[in-house]
């Protein structure tokens, strides 16, 4: 339960932190009382975030992106760009005013590099909003590299894939990281 509510507040404090040095300081702890007791509001959050679900090509298409990016095909990456911007403009709520602000500089990666460094904020935004539900509600698998350029920590979602394919760092280090459950 506390690891869920750390997700919470790092999903609904992520834009304000995502490209500050201190990336330390995304991370909230929401302390409970010494019987573990949630506050009226943050149980209300906490159960407004897992009833999140993600529209389907929003997941189809960042999980696509990613899956190019994993296999260092820019052009690929290119053509599901749109898709990935169009699927969050038509968000709302939590979901959009986390994505929105991320997504948009998404079209700033000129190749391959920075392509991946402006995937990485917003990659972690959408797994964290997947690892929010139920692990029986998720849409896509969600996997972590322990050394991320960007962030340190990074996340991505792959729908259709089965192995582990690292966007982060494509073919250099095509398989590093692990899923989180």
């Amino acid at each position: 339960m506390k690891r869920t509510i750390c997700i919470l507040v790092c999903i609904l404090m992520f834009p304000a932190f995502v490209f500050s040095q201190e990336v330390d300081s995304m991370f909230v702890k929401i302390d409970v009382d010494k019987d573990g007791v949630l506050s009226k509001s943050e149980f209300a959050a906490y159960f407004e975030l897992d009833a999140i679900t993600l529209p389907s090509a929003l997941v189809q298409s960042i999980s696509d992106a990613a899956i190019s990016l994993a296999k260092d095909d820019f052009a690929s990456y290119q053509k599901h760009l749109p898709a990935v911007l169009a699927s969050v403009r038509q968000t709302s709520g939590a979901v959009r005013a986390t994505l929105l602000p991320l997504s948009e500089r998404l079209e700033t990666g000129k190749d391959i590099k920075s392509a991946r460094r402006t995937f990485e904020p917003f990659s972690n935004a959408v797994a964290n909003f997947v690892l929010a539900q139920t692990a029986s509600k998720r849409q896509a698998k969600v996997f972590q590299c322990p050394m991320s350029p960007v962030l340190g920590v990074g996340r991505w979602i792959q729908k259709d894939e089965s192995t582990l394919l690292n966007p982060f760092f494509g073919a250099e280090m095509l398989h590093c990281g692990k899923e989180l459950k």
